[in-house]
């Protein structure tokens, strides 16, 4: 078993791999790639230049899409059934995973992918996205969870079980190390350079300004082996991390938000879904409604209360938007393959800017969608 996680770990090296954002548009980085109809297409992200990428199996919803760190490499959750292709141009069509329906999550060379087993749902399988149809490597790490680290032969998992949040080196995983006591609840979700997780632990809230009561909070924490902890936006549900591990995209309610990994900074565009955050955190890709109109199908989120923060907010305070902004619904209940879905009715995408003023309005970038986007680094 080890030979031959080390192998898939070595082949991935063959596969390739502003600080602020200015207000110029036009020094943007990066593509979008976004799900309509029958097809993922890419464009910049202006919205210009819009390319056919790949044809999709007939009615099915894109919940997800995701890309290595170098971009080349996509995963797409075609409604908890995984597949892939390659960037460089090379192939036109989406290639199946042997995963079974739950989280996937995809190394950062784009080599490998971390899946359910189809075989036992309490293990992941390595698929090894070098070798044509790859059966995948079972291995006893929980799917829920579980994220490859760094590449190549230094390449680990991080992972939270009940017993608290682990990592092993990926060649051997029964080599566990303990980096943080407590177990969360659930949602863990740890920053791509594993020196960070998110998670919803059990702690305390004030009820008034003299007791507290107990409640499940959204919280940071460091991945050292102590494991401090830190309170986060309390009913917020996390999507992805930046590239650079200083931003989190989350979904706050009928919010969309990015907030700081430390320091509590963050800020909010509502009524709309988070679908990707850039690298750097500076930017983010939101769904809203395509009319305009402030309703959109009923649902719930993953969680069943308003969001409010658990601690004031630092440096920036959560923004209250314009009223005439589009109220789109809540999203649509996540399945355990994604933490938040696409809502449903027609949608657009919108680009959503950090910097700048708390008023500025998500930027229309593709007026019809019909699903997940994500933002490429290239």
């Amino acid at each position: 078993m080890v030979s031959r996680l080390a192998a898939i770990l070595l082949a991935g090296t063959l596969i390739g791999g502003p600080s602020a954002a200015r207000a110029d548009d036009d020094a943007i980085e990066g593509s979008v790639i976004f799900a309509r109809g029958s097809s993922l297409y890419r464009t910049d992200p202006r919205g210009r230049a819009e390319t056919e990428l790949a044809k999709l199996p007939a009615k099915v919803t894109v919940r997800a899409l995701r890309v290595d760190a170098n971009g080349a490499v996509l995963l797409v959750d075609l409604a908890g059934k995984w597949a892939w292709m390659p960037l460089d141009g090379s192939s036109k069509a989406l290639t199946e995973l042997p995963c079974a329906d739950g989280p996937a999550q995809l190394a950062e060379d784009g080599a490998s992918v971390v899946c359910r087993s189809p075989r036992v749902a309490s293990q992941s399988i390595v698929v090894d996205l070098t070798q044509k149809a790859s059966p995948g490597l079972e291995i006893n790490v929980p799917p829920g969870s579980v994220r490859p680290i760094g590449t190549g032969v230094e390449r680990r998992f991080v992972w939270a079980d009940a017993t608290g949040v682990w990592t092993a080196p990926a060649f051997d995983p029964k080599r566990k190390t303990r980096i943080a006591p407590d177990a969360p609840l659930r949602g863990f979700l740890p920053s791509p350079d594993g020196t960070r997780g998110l998670g919803v632990y059990a702690d305390q809230v004030f009820s008034d300004p003299h007791r507290t009561q107990p409640a499940e909070v959204l919280m940071t924490v460091q991945l050292d082996g102590q494991g401090a902890k830190r309170k986060a936006i309390r009913d917020g549900v996390a999507v992805e991390w930046s590239r650079d591990a200083q931003w989190i995209l989350l979904q706050d309610g009928a919010s969309a938000c990015i907030m700081r990994a430390t320091g509590g900074q963050y800020k909010c565009w509502k009524g709309f879904t988070a679908a990707a955050i850039s690298s750097d955190g500076h930017w983010g890709l939101v769904l809203g409604n395509r009319d305009g109109s402030k309703k959109q199908a009923p649902s719930k989120p993953t969680t069943s209360k308003p969001a409010r923060p658990a601690e004031p907010a630092k440096a920036w305070d959560k923004i209250d938007e314009p009223s005439d902004e589009p109220e789109a619904g809540e999203p649509q209940p996540a399945g355990d393959d994604v933490s938040v879905a696409p809502p449903s009715g027609p949608l657009a995408l919108y680009r959503v800017r950090l910097d700048g003023a708390f008023t500025d309005r998500p930027a229309l970038i593709v007026k019809v969608v019909d699903g997940a986007a994500v933002w490429v680094p290239r």
